[in-house]
């Protein structure tokens, strides 16, 4: 598969990164139990993906324990990602904070490391931002945690570009990872351009707009889930019947190429200036195998072009 430099470290990724969210299971998804877990992420492996990124929040330490029990003789030809930041009291969505204090993520990385038994991450990233600790404070802990090599590099999740400003202040990060896809764009306006300027690396998650983009949903669908409750993201009212309307006509586009739109949407957005990798979810191995198809050609220019214009309607 093919790889590429995150940001302006050593570190080649793979383009299509395993997104080990789904398999953490409760609170936010349902799981295939353990077995198919680590099926999945040993598949991912095998593809040539070496790109996994997790976070303790995911499943209370479910996903980063699954990932280590799917990788651990495999762990230096991997980068495992993980994340801090994120604090829960007891094992529910409801209890979860946020939590960048130098004290927090002194806890925080030793579990991390504990669950996913290894000596160093590869990449420690803020899960969001703080509102109540300054950037300073994380920053300057993180930088130490690389000096004592407990992690290689240090990235941001959920960051805009003014507070991406203000923790340069205080040190160096190398990648940025949120939310973007050919629905949700809102990151083109400001952080993108910003990034490309730095250098950082940009690692969209949800490229598939959590589910939308696979075509597998209409306008009368009901989300059970967390995607009904309004956490994250459009999937009620007239915007997600908007986003329904334009994934029927990105149908059409996709079968060109003898693809499915979930290809197309993955497609897309590699072709996108700045991108590194995209985190691609999975919690089955035949889903891995199938993402694969999104890779290995390309959108023609005329396509592209009609693409965009359906997007920005």
């Amino acid at each position: 598969m093919e790889k590429r430099k995150l940001g302006a470290s050593d570190l080649k990724v793979s383009v299509i990164g395993f997104g080990a969210w789904g398999i953490g299971g409760h609170p936010f998804w349902t799981n295939e139990g353990d077995n198919k877990s680590v099926s999945a992420v040993q598949k991912a492996f095998d593809l040539g993906i070496n790109f996994f990124d997790t976070a303790p929040v995911y499943g209370f330490g479910r996903s980063e324990r699954l990932i280590a029990k799917a990788l651990n003789k495999k762990r230096d030809k991997v980068i495992l990602a993980t994340k801090c930041g994120l604090r829960w009291e007891k094992e529910s969505a409801g209890s979860i904070r946020k939590d960048s204090s130098a004290n927090s993520i002194r806890f925080e990385i030793e579990e991390s490391l504990k669950r996913l038994k290894t000596d160093f991450i590869d990449l420690y990233q803020v899960h969001w931002p703080d509102p109540n600790t300054s950037f300073r404070e994380t920053m300057e802990e993180l930088l130490k945690l690389k000096e004592e090599k407990k992690i290689l590099t240090i990235g941001l999740s959920n960051f805009s570009k003014s507070q991406m400003e203000e923790c340069l202040k205080y040190g160096e990060f190398i990648s940025l990872q949120s939310m973007y896809n050919m629905l949700e764009r809102d990151l083109e306006k400001d952080e993108i351009p910003f990034c490309k300027e730095k250098g950082i690396g940009i690692i969209p998650y949800s490229p598939l707009a959590s589910g939308v983009l696979t075509g597998k949903y209409d306008k009368q669908t009901k989300f059970r889930d967390w995607r009904g409750k309004g956490i994250l993201g459009h999937f009620s009212g007239e915007i997600y019947e908007s986003h329904i309307d334009k994934v029927e006509k990105l149908k059409s586009f996709a079968s060109n190429y003898g693809k499915k739109v979930y290809h197309l949407a993955i497609n897309w957005l590699l072709a996108q200036e700045g991108i590194s990798t995209a985190i691609v979810g999975a919690k089955k191995a035949v889903q891995v195998q199938d993402n694969q198809q999104a890779t290995g050609w390309e959108i023609s220019e005329e396509d592209m072009k009609n693409i965009n214009e359906l997007l920005a309607t």
